[in-house]
């Protein structure tokens, strides 16, 4: 089974910790590991995120591979 690290930024990271090393099933995808997160933090489900795998932007549907980094974003806004 392969194994993810997984890192929060901003706000995430207040509401879930830093992140952790997960175990995922094969053929995970990045939005499915999402999806488990916001079953156990319903609060995040309104939140428009964004995923970087291995430092590049990535869709939902992108299929984790073992070792991979995944790093969550949530929205930000910018100073003037």
């Amino acid at each position: 089974m392969p194994r993810v690290r997984v890192r929060h930024f901003a706000l995430l990271r207040e509401r879930l910790g830093e992140g952790a090393t997960r175990t995922v099933r094969s053929g995970t995808t990045v939005g499915a590991l999402w999806k488990r997160t916001v079953e156990r933090a319903p609060s995040l489900a309104a939140l428009q995120v964004r995923f970087a795998v291995n430092e590049r932007y990535v869709e939902p549907d992108y299929v984790l591979a073992d070792g991979d980094e995944l790093a969550v974003f949530p929205p930000v806004s910018g100073g003037a």
